[in-house]
């Protein structure tokens, strides 16, 4: 007797093959598999008390012929387990003829890998098919995303370097674009917030809501005011006081 396996198992394992599937088919696949589960589940018990019967009818047999097949224990002579020579010669080789449904439905584990060059993790155990590929789709578009907007970025960052002399040279990509970041953030604090320019503080302080470009305080000098640049060269730039 051999239970039904399930389709397409290796994905839980195979992420790379999971993340080419949409989720509909992740979906009706995982429904087939419980299906498939609860079906071998039913064959299961059905051969675990045909087996029973077996073994019982066995016993019967023997003790009606003398032959005791059982271990007995304490002065009430409970019954403890089967004789050795009866759980080797009879059980084992009864029981080999009605297997146990032990493997269940596939499921993964809490651990990483790695697909097309984007690091995924699992940090679920055990998770279905269908949590698993909610997450790591989820990870992995965010990743290419980033990845792409990176490759963008530092080719801007290059043509933004060469426009404006920026030495670049033996930088890597991250260095790259941090110090054209930095240099576009300080020509964007120059071009739209000269010293001088009063810059509304909203929350920065709670006794003075203005703060003038080049002062180190607000102006009732409760609070020192700097301010922060966001944003890159592709999206463009924003600020915002932050008192410290």
């Amino acid at each position: 007797m051999t239970y039904k396996t399930f389709p397409k198992r290796e994905l839980i394992s195979d992420w790379s093959k999971l993340l080419k599937l949409s989720r509909e088919e992740v979906s009706a696949l995982y429904e087939e598999w419980k299906v498939i589960d609860q079906e071998n589940k039913e064959a299961s018990k059905k051969l675990y008390e045909e087996k029973s019967n077996k073994l019982e009818e066995i016993s019967k047999f023997l003790i009606s012929n003398g032959v005791d097949p059982f271990k007995y224990k304490g002065i009430l002579s409970r019954r403890n387990g089967y004789q050795a020579w009866y759980q080797k010669n009879v059980v084992e080789k009864i029981s080999n003829r009605y297997p146990y449904y032990s493997s269940g439905m596939p499921v993964a584990h809490s651990g990483t890998k790695e697909v097309n060059g984007v690091e995924l993790y699992c940090n679920q155990s055990p998770t279905t098919i269908v949590e698993l590929y909610d997450k790591i789709i989820g990870q992995y578009n965010s990743k290419i995303r980033e990845k792409n907007k990176n490759n963008k970025l530092l080719i801007k960052s290059i043509e933004y370097a060469s426009l404006h002399n920026i030495n670049i040279e033996d930088l890597n990509t991250d260095q790259i674009i941090y110090t054209v970041s930095e240099y576009a953030k300080e020509k964007y604090l120059e071009e739209n917030l000269p010293e001088g320019t009063e810059v509304y503080l909203k929350h920065a302080c709670y006794e003075c809501s203005i703060y003038i470009m080049g002062e180190r305080r607000c102006s009732c000098g409760n609070r020192r005011i700097s301010i922060v640049v966001e944003g890159d060269i592709i999206e463009g730039f924003d600020y915002y006081p932050e008192p410290y």
